[in-house]
């Protein structure tokens, strides 16, 4: 049976692709965005969050900044339907969690190879589990990236639909990196995913992909030309003007007046001075190894161990500059699991070797006890933490 005809035979009966390892990863997908949801909608009843909430708000409306752009268009949201600018962050942020979840949900119901897509999904890696792992690494702007890679999910070989879900996935993407260098740094692998997704059709691809890379390029700029402003006040401001508390500004718009050399110094503090750093010889391999396993599973490893390989050369930086090393990481691990769920939903590869049961179980034992923080070190217990404070249990 051709690829093609293999996907065709999924799509025309889902449910006969649920095993009990793809019920577990949907249980566990589901749970996660409840845990998240509920972290957001915390956020909007304690009136914000430092970091989380404050992150999406940092305007332009006074003083050119980094990531500014963005807060200045989700203020004009706000100001046109007159509600409150966090009121727009946390519904913006649950309806993003949702496309997530969907398109994660979507690709393990429809693969043909469900056993192996489950496996992918209940890595500690994944951004839904990593975020219900330790909720302070949730609600930031990746979030935007991780979706818009989501919607690609929903193509389905249809030319004309396809266009259409790969224009707003777009879309969504250049948004996303208006508000955060991280999200430019993804724009390979979005645009990778982007080429399997209509079908590898060059002149479409060659035009978004150029256009693209002048607005990556742009916002780029833009993030360095203006990373340290006199003062923060200049951001918070209007914020104050529109009925948030100046507490809001306490973290995350409180560093936009902090400039390059600092972060460096501060983040070599923590990371090498403290030893913090060294946590991740650990944890980067215990993420990429499983999937790295997966995809030998399958036919598509000199397709796609470029790409697995590449994308985390543009995220280096970051981890000079951010202290979240474990939301950097997942920033490499989630856009890895998304294509290769794509690969196998569109039926660009197949797996030719099934999974043992005894190391599939053992992997999903490992996704149950532990998962990175959003900093340094790892979340013992998690998310099986988290699943058993859900059903009251601790």
């Amino acid at each position: 049976m051709t690829p093609f005809a293999t996907v065709q035979r999924a799509l025309s009966n889902p449910l006969r692709n649920i095993t009990h390892f793809g019920a577990i990863a949907v249980f566990l997908l589901l749970i996660s965005f409840l845990v998240v949801l509920s972290t957001f909608w915390g956020h909007l009843s304690s009136g914000g969050h430092t970091w989380n909430s404050a992150d999406w708000l940092i305007n332009s409306e006074v003083v050119n900044v980094r990531r500014g752009l963005f807060g200045s268009v989700v203020l004009w949201i706000s100001d046109g339907f007159r509600i409150s600018p966090l009121v727009t962050v946390i519904a913006l942020q649950s309806s993003l969690a949702g496309i997530v979840t969907a398109g994660a949900v979507r690709a393990i119901v429809l693969s043909p190879h469900g056993c192996l897509k489950a496996l992918l999904f209940i890595s500690p890696g994944f951004c839904l589990l990593f975020w219900a792992a330790d909720p302070a690494g949730a609600a930031r702007k990746e979030l935007i990236t991780y979706a818009a890679m989501s919607l690609l999910l929903f193509t389905n070989g249809h030319t004309r639909r396809d266009r259409m879900v790969v224009t707003g996935a777009s879309l969504l993407f250049a948004f996303g990196v208006s508000g955060h260098i991280a999200n430019a740094m993804m724009t390979p692998m979005f645009l990778f995913m982007a080429w399997l997704a209509i079908g590898r059709r060059p002149p479409i691809w060659i035009a978004g992909a150029g256009v693209m890379c002048v607005w990556a390029a742009f916002n780029t700029w833009y993030a360095i030309r203006f990373s340290g402003i006199s003062s923060a006040m200049d951001v918070c401001r209007p914020l104050l003007e529109r009925g948030l508390d100046e507490s809001l500004c306490a973290d995350a718009i409180r560093v936009t007046a902090a400039n390059t050399s600092e972060a460096i110094d501060f983040v070599a503090n923590g990371a090498i001075g403290n030893g913090d750093g060294y946590w991740h010889i650990i944890i980067y391999p215990a993420l990429l190894v499983p999937i790295v396993y997966l995809v030998r599973r399958t036919d598509g490893w000199s397709l796609l161990r470029w790409p697995i390989a590449l994308s985390v050369l543009p995220l280096l930086p970051l981890y000079t500059v951010g202290f979240d090393w474990g939301r950097q990481t997942v920033m490499h691990i989630t856009p890895i699991i998304l294509m290769l769920a794509l690969c196998l939903l569109r039926g660009r590869i197949v797996q030719v070797r099934e999974v043992p049961q005894r190391i599939a179980w053992f992997m999903l034992f490992l996704a149950l006890i532990w998962a990175p923080r959003h900093t340094f070190g790892i979340e013992w217990g998690m998310p099986l933490g988290t699943l058993l404070r859900v059903f009251g249990i601790v």
